[in-house]
C-alpha cells in the first residue's frame, strides 16, 4: 500500500482592499495639510527675512522724531484704546465724536498697488466694507494727519476690490509712490515718505506730523495674515 503525502501550504495573507485605500487616503490628507502649512507660512517668512530688513533700513533713513509729534488733543487723545474683535484682531477705538457738519466719505486711489477709488468713510470705526477714516483725524488737504485704516490678508488672498484684503500689498509701496484722493469734487495727491513697523499699541501714529504739516496715513496688520505689529506708511500732499 502506498501511503500518500500531503503537505500543507503555509498561510497566504492578503491586506485588504480597504487597508490600501485607508493608506493612500492619510497619506494625501497628510500631504495635503504638509503643502496647506507651507503655503499660509511661506509669506510669513518672506516677510521676515526679504521686506523687514528693507523697512528697518528705512526707518532708520528717515525717521520722524519723536520729539516732533505732537499730541493728538485734535482727536480726543483721552478716549483712545485699542480693542480687540472677535478673530483676535486689535484695532484703535474712540468715543470721541467731531463737532460741525463733516463729509461723510471720499475716495483713494493708489496706482502701485492697483487700489481704484477705494471708498472711504469719514469718522468710522467700521472697515469691513470700507476703509476707514479714523474719527476726528484731519480731512484731506488740511492741515494735520488724515488716518486711514485698512485690512489686510496672506498675499495670495489679495482683491483690491475686496475691503478684507484691500491692504494686503501695502508693504510693497516705497518712498515717491503716489496716493490720490477724491473729496467733494477736488483732488489731491499725497507722495510717500517713508514707511514703518509699530506696536499695536502706538498711538503715535494717530498724531499730527509736524505743526504745519499735510499728511496722510495708511494703516494695515503685519506680518502678512497676522495682527501682531502694524505697517504704517507716511505720505506728504504735494
Amino acid at each position: 500500500m502506498s501511503l500518500d503525502i500531503y503537505e500543507k501550504d503555509p498561510p497566504v495573507t492578503y491586506q485588504s482592499k480597504e487597508k490600501h485605500r485607508d493608506r493612500y487616503f492619510g497619506i494625501a490628507i497628510s500631504l495635503v495639510g504638509f503643502l496647506s502649512l507651507i503655503f499660509a507660512a511661506w509669506p510669513f517668512f518672506i516677510w521676515n527675512f526679504n521686506v523687514l530688513p528693507t523697512l528697518a533700513a528705512k526707518i532708520d533713513k528717515a525717521p520722524i522724531p519723536q520729539g516732533a509729534v505732537l499730541s493728538q488733543k485734535t482727536i480726543g487723545a483721552s478716549d483712545i484704546q485699542v480693542a480687540k474683535d472677535a478673530d483676535g484682531f486689535t484695532y484703535f477705538t474712540t468715543s470721541y465724536k467731531p463737532k460741525g457738519n463733516r463729509p461723510k466719505e471720499f475716495y483713494i486711489s493708489i496706482p502701485k498697488l492697483k487700489i481704484d477709488r477705494a471708498l472711504t468713510k469719514v469718522d468710522t470705526l467700521s472697515f469691513s466694507g470700507n476703509l476707514s477714516h479714523f474719527p476726528g483725524s484731519a480731512l484731506p488737504g488740511e492741515v494735520g494727519n488724515v488716518f486711514i485704516t485698512g485690512h489686510s490678508a496672506l498675499p495670495q488672498f489679495t482683491d483690491t476690490s475686496n475691503y478684507r484684503t484691500i491692504f494686503s500689498h501695502l508693504p510693497d509701496l516705497e518712498v515717491g509712490d503716489i496716493v490720490d484722493v477724491d473729496f467733494e469734487n477736488q483732488s489731491f495727491q499725497y507722495i510717500v515718505q517713508y514707511k514703518k513697523i509699530v506696536d499695536p499699541h502706538d498711538l503715535s501714529v494717530l498724531g499730527q506730523i509736524t505743526g504745519s504739516a499735510k499728511n496722510l496715513t495708511l494703516m494695515t496688520c503685519v506680518p502678512p495674515g497676522t495682527s501682531l505689529k502694524r505697517m504704517v506708511v507716511i505720505t506728504s500732499l504735494l
